[in-house]
């Protein structure tokens, strides 16, 4: 039997507020009656929430941003090593600053074949794409580094590394600042009056600790698909397969249709879509009435025509990734809604597949990881 599992955070609003769901999503709204329909818990607090997308149980595997993105980026560093992500980032009058504007992909390449000169004995840098890069320190300690968030717009020294290795790295910094802004166009920029890319940030450290091989426990291979960096981390480390991210698409770009054909092409799929997440972040009502509309009819819709032609299963989950402290209350916006169907089925449910449904008792509530794991079941 094919298996399609779609999490798509940020479909369902809050209660009282504008919704974008209902009958008028044709394709979402037949989903719910043919199949069963559960209200989705809130997250728990992880500090690798992705597990939850595999189908794992949220405290199953505890890795740092750093050995995510190691593992994205397609390397096994030596098992006693320290794993950072590695962000280039602007030096600018003793303050460190987020670059603003995305960078030509060439110009990245070849800031960071130059910044492979301040490879050490014990430090590697592994480069990857945009602004995603990373560093191993061939060492163990405990550090205390700063996120480019957090750091952003603040004082170099007061956020430079602390602790066992600081050395190393506070030398590694210095000198990338150095080595980076002999670069051209790092020299125009600052004629330009813009700021440079001129320092190499290391952020996020951790080592890789053992991930459960799902690809052997549940005994077959599965692709997933998303844009995010650290799920294309965590998936290769569970032996599953991440599609290549920039196939995916970005934002109101997404190739919804293209990611339905390759979800009817292969037995075992995993989409995790977070763009409606987004557009409700930045008040963007109209491009997400947009999106949502696109999504059923070039995503849901081809995937729900073909069970009648196939032995498949469909499993939609609009899950909030908004994570919740068990002593806190449960928010509105952290409730979300799943329905799955499969062929042969012929419910008749009458609970829509939207806002209203949140609030009805009578519906079960499930774990989201629950749900992807009967979503993938044989």
């Amino acid at each position: 039997m094919r298996r399609t599992v779609l999490i798509l955070p940020g479909l369902i609003s809050l209660p009282g507020t504008d919704s974008f769901m209902g009958d008028r999503r044709e394709a979402m709204a037949d989903l719910a009656r043919m199949g069963d329909l559960s209200k989705v818990s809130p997250a728990p607090a992880s500090e690798t929430p992705e597990t939850m997308i595999l189908g794992m149980s949220p405290d199953s595997v505890r890795l740092r941003q750093g050995p995510l993105t190691v593992s994205a980026l397609g390397f096994d560093p030596p098992e006693r090593s320290t794993h950072f992500h590695l962000s280039p980032m602007s030096y600018v009058d003793g303050n460190i600053l987020q670059p603003d504007v995305e960078w030509d992909a060439e110009e990245m390449r070849r800031l960071m074949v130059l910044a492979k000169r301040l490879d050490t004995k014990l430090l590697t840098i592994l480069g990857g794409s945009g602004f995603d890069h990373a560093l191993v320190w061939e060492a163990l300690g405990d550090l205390g580094t700063t996120s480019p968030t957090d750091v952003n717009g603040k004082s170099y020294r007061d956020h430079l590394p602390q602790g066992d290795g600081e050395t190393v790295l506070k030398r590694l910094i210095d000198d990338s600042v150095n080595l980076l802004g002999e670069l051209d166009i790092n020299k125009r920029r600052v004629e330009d009056g813009l700021p440079p890319l001129n320092v190499l940030w290391p952020w996020g450290q951790g080592v890789r600790t053992p991930v459960p091989n799902l690809a052997i426990r549940r005994g077959e291979p599965a692709s997933v698909e998303s844009v995010s960096l650290r799920l294309a981390g965590l998936t290769r480390l569970a032996g599953y397969r991440h599609v290549d991210r920039a196939k995916v698409g970005q934002l109101l770009k997404t190739q919804l249709r293209s990611i339905a054909d390759r979800c009817l092409s292969r037995q075992l799929s995993i989409i995790y879509l977070d763009v409606a997440t987004d557009l409700r972040t930045n008040g963007m009502a109209e491009e997400l009435d947009w999106f949502i509309r696109e999504v059923d009819r070039e995503l849901v819709r081809p995937l729900l025509s073909d069970l009648p032609r196939s032995s498949a299963r469909l499993t939609l989950i609009a899950a909030s990734m908004e994570q919740v402290n068990a002593d806190g209350p449960i928010p509105a916006s952290a409730i979300g809604l799943a329905a799955a169907t499969e062929t042969g089925m012929s419910g008749e449910s009458f609970y829509p597949f939207d806002e209203r449904s949140t609030l009805e008792r009578s519906i079960p509530t499930r774990d989201l990881w629950d749900l992807v794991q009967a979503g993938i079941e044989a």
